[in-house]
């Protein structure tokens, strides 16, 4: 059978780019559930690193209910109908097929309810012929539970039976608490519930006889329930069933509102706009709340990794905040942090869907969450959160991580396996060093705000420890590159991995040193699709180094590389499942990667924006790192703590509308080389200062109003235009 699949995303179509693939997955989202499939509709083992083979299908974390539901269409001979050819449409909130066989025409849409543990099958069968026509419909779902990846869930043999039109299961050791209901609400003429090897199939039967024209809707429905057993299930089941066509209406609603309203970007390359959009709604796919062993948070990836991850989360937080997703990532580090507050501040690397700790985490994840956390503070300004947080990421940091290296009593550098999780590196990594680092500057920012002076001059201190001696022990002149891990008598070791690229993206060590191996960086580092993971060893690219070289270029004034490298994460949405942002460029590992859409979002907003928020100063710094083919850019109703503002941003330009907020914003604008002296004439405060070196234009705006500058060599003109603005 032929398969024609294409993305429908809002306003755009992407055919996809591997349209010869055959039985490519595909992932219907919602909070409670998932459900992982393929194109051609049938049951195909998915997963090659967790559980093998059983990653796939129907899941209502921490269970498996099912392997999926296949159908299929007999006519009154009881001959298997097969379609030449299939048109399948991917719209991210739902799925659907569309083929003709025997003159009868059939669509078939799933979908994965938002907010309850429920898989919903919308077939429609219409006669396109006019004389009648006549034969079954078998719906097959393919039935089994299974307890999460190493969640410790043992199982037992499982029971099920046709209750009425429902059927209805459970698992024998686990009765009272997993169950499941399925069925369309009709009695079928026949139910066949057979036992496999590795399952069980519930077929149901339903005859149909269409005139010409006429057509038949069949909604078929899954509920499943880990607490409350096959009554919950069927309690949840009778709930959904009929509500099917409103469930999706409300779930398409829902999608458009988190990708298309609110934070919005619009630069001259249309394609940028669209990745996006893309970015959100791929944020949005991996939103899960399934209780109660954890709260909300962000899958790390499908379908390997819905574990909650630690580092995947705090590459996240900046872009997922960003873009409208506060709430999420703001209980997703809560989560983090109470596991690390359970474990003396270590902050985990895996955690299971039912909340065991699997991996205790490496040495970067902790000062990592330090970093999230200011990222989180200064685009939402939340007190209660630093308050809550600062405790937990102080005691990892400078507890618990010295605990790890002060038996070699030689460095102040973290000893132990970090993002590289590769043998044969020394034991000092240069990931964990540039992220330690960074963490003590932001636990730094961090005891500023809460006035701790004597943490403030704490983290100084141990900042200047490893500034002082960071390229003495790391830089190789001969290979004009940093060692990416130490041995433990200080030898360097360069085995050419991505991690290279941090202390440029961090800005640790000598400028001069930097100019230098971002160079060699790109000369043998860089391929057609971005970072390569280890050069000369494994030449794949993966989503995340490409991510944070994007960053780098921003930050060294290489925005068409940057925006270069942002599309190439953007554009793995165009293979395998279309519109899902990948693990590898162009294809490979998990099919859908937060810290892809995370990366791509920070990367356009931080990078080549140049957005520097503080939002409890109520303080915007913008200093833009655009194209030469970008004039300007749009940003509407981004949102600072309690502030949403619109931006029109240019190299020397920017209009800014201050929509909403109960205090002034100050908005700090990075002038341009050789633009002339300030001429303000607008109403509100505006002042221009420096070092002598850089020059920044500071403009204070009272909520409802609006304001223009423009820098050229003849002058910065500072204008009001409230009243021409659109202030919603």
């Amino acid at each position: 059978m032929n398969i024609r699949r294409k993305l429908q995303f809002g306003e755009y179509t992407l055919p996809a780019h591997d349209a010869d693939s055959a039985a490519v997955p595909y992932f219907l989202a919602g909070r409670k559930m998932y459900h992982v499939g393929t194109s051609g509709g049938g049951i195909q083992r998915i997963g090659a690193e967790h559980l093998i083979g059983e990653m796939g299908g129907t899941w209502a974390h921490p269970i498996k209910v099912a392997d999926g539901l296949t159908v299929g269409l007999f006519d009154d001979n009881g001959t298997l109908a097969q379609p030449s050819e299939t048109e399948m449409t991917e719209l991210l909130s739902h799925v659907a097929w569309q083929y003709q066989v025997t003159g009868l025409a059939a669509h078939r849409r799933d979908f994965v309810a938002e907010e309850q543990a429920a898989f919903v099958s919308l077939i429609e069968l219409r006669n396109a012929t006019d004389t009648a026509r006549r034969g079954q419909i078998h719906l097959t779902i393919w039935l089994k539970f299974l307890g999460c990846w190493f969640g410790g869930m043992t199982t037992s043999e499982s029971e099920y039976w046709l209750d009425g039109s429902t059927v209805l299961g459970y698992d024998r050791l686990w009765q009272g608490r997993w169950g499941v209901a399925c069925g369309t609400g009709l009695p079928p003429r026949e139910c066949r519930i057979e036992t496999h090897e590795g399952g069980t199939s519930a077929t149901l039967v339903f005859p149909f006889e269409l005139g010409p024209g006429e057509s038949q809707l069949i909604e078929f429905v899954l509920a499943a329930d880990h607490q409350r057993g096959h009554e919950g299930a069927r309690h949840l089941f009778d709930q959904v069933l009929g509500q099917g066509e409103r469930l999706l209406q409300e779930k398409i609603a829902r999608y458009s509102e988190k990708t298309f309203t609110g934070v919005a970007l619009e630069t001259p390359d249309q394609q940028v706009n669209y990745s996006f959009n893309l970015a959100k709604a791929n944020l949005q796919m991996l939103v899960a709340d399934y209780g109660p062993n954890l709260p909300p948070y962000f899958l790390a990836g499908v379908p390997e990794y819905p574990q909650l991850f630690g580092c995947d989360n705090e590459y996240n937080t900046a872009g997922a905040v960003a873009a409208g997703f506060a709430d999420v990532a703001r209980s997703t580090l809560l989560a983090l942090a109470d596991f690390a507050g359970r474990a003396c501040g270590r902050v985990p690397h895996e955690v299971t869907t039912n909340g065991r700790v699997f991996h205790p985490g490496n040495t970067q994840e902790t000062p990592q969450l330090a970093i999230a956390t200011w990222d989180f503070f200064r685009w939402t300004g939340d007190m209660p959160l630093l308050r809550r947080l600062y405790p937990i990421c102080r005691e990892g940091v400078m507890d618990m991580l010295p605990s790890f290296w002060a038996m070699l009593h030689v460095l102040p550098y973290p000893v132990g396996d970090a993002m590289v999780e590769r043998h044969g590196m020394g034991p000092y990594k240069l990931d964990s060093v540039c992220y330690l680092h960074e963490a003590y500057e932001k636990l730094r920012e961090m005891a500023l705000v809460l006035d701790l002076p004597d943490d403030v001059a704490t983290y100084e201190r141990r900042m200047a420890e490893i500034a002082a001696r960071f390229d003495q022990d790391w830089w190789i002149e001969s290979e004009t590159m940093y060692a990416d891990s130490l041995e433990v008598d200080l030898k360097q070791r360069l085995d050419g991995h991505w991690t290279v690229v941090l202390p440029m993206q961090l800005g640790l060590g000598d400028p001069a040193h930097h100019a230098r191996s971002w160079q060699r960086l790109e000369r043998d580092w860089l391929n057609e699709h971005g970072l390569v993971h280890t050069r000369g060893e494994d030449e794949r690219v993966w989503t995340l180094p490409t991510g944070l070289a994007a960053l780098a270029a921003f930050r060294y004034g290489r925005p068409e590389l940057g925006v270069q490298l942002l599309q190439s994460i953007a554009g793995t949405a165009s293979y395998g499942m279309l519109g899902a942002f990948k693990e590898l460029i162009p294809i490979g590992l998990c099919f859908v990667q937060l810290w892809s859409a995370g990366l791509y979002i920070q990367g356009l907003l931080e990078g080549a924006l140049g957005l520097s928020p503080l939002a409890h100063r109520h303080t915007l710094r913008i200093r833009p790192c655009l194209p030469d083919a970008w004039p300007t850019v749009q940003l509407n109703a981004i949102t600072l703590g309690e502030h949403t503002l619109s931006l029109i941003i240019g190299q020397a330009t920017l209009d800014v509308s201050h929509a909403r907020g109960n205090y002034p914003l100050c908005i700090l604008f990075h002038l341009p080389e050789g633009s002339g002296p300030l001429r303000a004439s607008a109403p509100f405060a505006a002042r221009e200062y420096g070092d002598g070196s850089e020059r920044w234009l500071e403009l204070v705006l009272e909520a409802g109003k609006a304001a223009t500058v423009s820098a050229s060599a003849s002058g910065v003109d500072v204008q009001d235009i409230s009243q021409h603005a659109e202030l919603s």
